[in-house]
């Protein structure tokens, strides 16, 4: 097949004029047009796929970083240290959360001095309790905690449960008793 190919080439090109260097290079070009032919559809099923999934690894990281996501209520009034919750949220991200995602993220508030000291805060305790002796990432995000404290749903479901009527069935009607 090949030396068919060789020859094909030869007396297109010109015996007079084909040199072994012509001949060799018109047959590296078809091999290589033949192998890009037969392996068409892969060199862009790779690119294809990996644009395809790009979105839903973003999707994860910014799932992650609003899970771990530490707001005002987080932290005391003044501002300086973790309220209860935010110690436990933080001790929840660094012994349950997967190795990869234990970064701390603290909502960024209108005063940067009181952002620096929620940070500092997030990031002494989170050394405290992590339980591999990592450095813990804790950094500040742009990003706002949609919570409540805790506080505030309590007193919420407390009203809500005050206002309820007391269950008490219907009175019989004429006809119910007729029935019996």
């Amino acid at each position: 097949m090949r030396q068919a190919i060789i020859a094909a080439i030869v007396v297109a090109i010109g015996a007079s004029h084909a040199s072994a260097a012509q001949v060799d290079t018109m047959a590296w070009y078809i091999k290589c047009g033949f192998r890009q032919n037969v392996d068409w559809p892969w060199p862009y099923v790779c690119p294809d796929r990996t644009a395809t999934r790009q979105p839903f690894n973003i999707m994860v990281q910014n799932g992650w970083r609003r899970q771990n996501l530490l707001g005002a209520h987080h932290f005391t009034p003044d501002g300086d240290k973790l309220s209860t919750a935010g110690e436990l949220k933080v001790r929840w991200i660094m012994t349950q959360a997967p190795p990869d995602h234990r970064d701390v993220f603290v909502e960024r508030s209108i005063d940067p001095t009181i952002t620096t000291h929620r940070v500092a805060a997030a990031r002494d305790y989170a050394e405290k309790v992590s339980i591999d002796g990592q450095t813990p990432v804790v950094e500040e995000t742009y990003l706002l905690c949609e919570g409540r404290p805790a506080s505030v749903v309590d007193a919420v479901n407390v009203r809500f449960q005050e206002s309820m009527p007391p269950p008490v069935l219907p009175t019989a009607s004429g006809a119910d008793s007729l029935a019996q």
